[in-house]
């Protein structure tokens, strides 16, 4: 299993080695990291994942995993969710990770999160000096089936892309 933490912080509990408390001092990994890294250890053992990530905001954990990881982190019948879900308090979800480095990417993003709700679009909104933030086209008669409010989402969505991130209903 590849996670940011190394292999000997995964199978031990209560510390982590200099260079894993140095990571989580400067902010490159958090507690939830750290956390959800050791509970996928103990579900999957050394199976071949790539746990990338943790994000929480309101009582949502989104667990970001590698490409086609997605299932395997999900178990059969949902029994390593149902597993996370009982240890972290929270209800979870789990997506496939990258880039979102163009609005494709942040669409297939904001797709796997916002599910069942429909993603119509991503619009770049330019601001001065050469950044950009996004804008999140959600179809406005899917307002009610976004798994969490619009703010939790964007906040979300934000962490994980390191962007700006807002959800517009159209």
């Amino acid at each position: 299993m590849k996670a940011p933490i190394c292999e000997v912080c995964l199978k031990t509990d209560g510390i982590l080695c200099p260079a894993d408390e140095k990571k989580l001092q400067e902010g490159i990994i958090s507690e939830l990291d750290v956390k959800v890294a050791r509970l996928l250890y103990k579900l999957l053992g050394d199976a071949d994942i790539e746990f990338k990530k943790a994000v929480e905001a309101g009582d949502l954990v989104v667990i970001v995993v590698g490409e086609g990881d997605v299932p395997v982190v999900i178990g059969k019948g949902g029994k390593n969710i149902k597993a996370l879900i009982r240890e972290l308090g929270k209800r979870v979800r789990v997506i496939e990770g990258m880039k979102a480095e163009n609005p494709n990417e942040l669409k297939k993003l904001a797709s796997d999160l916002f599910y069942p709700a429909g993603v119509f679009g991503v619009n770049v909104v330019y601001k001065a000096g050469g950044e950009r933030d996004y804008k999140i086209l959600v179809f406005g008669r899917d307002r009610k089936k976004l798994p969490e409010k619009p703010e939790v989402l964007e906040s979300i969505l934000s962490q994980i892309t390191g962007k700006d991130v807002k959800i517009s209903f159209v």
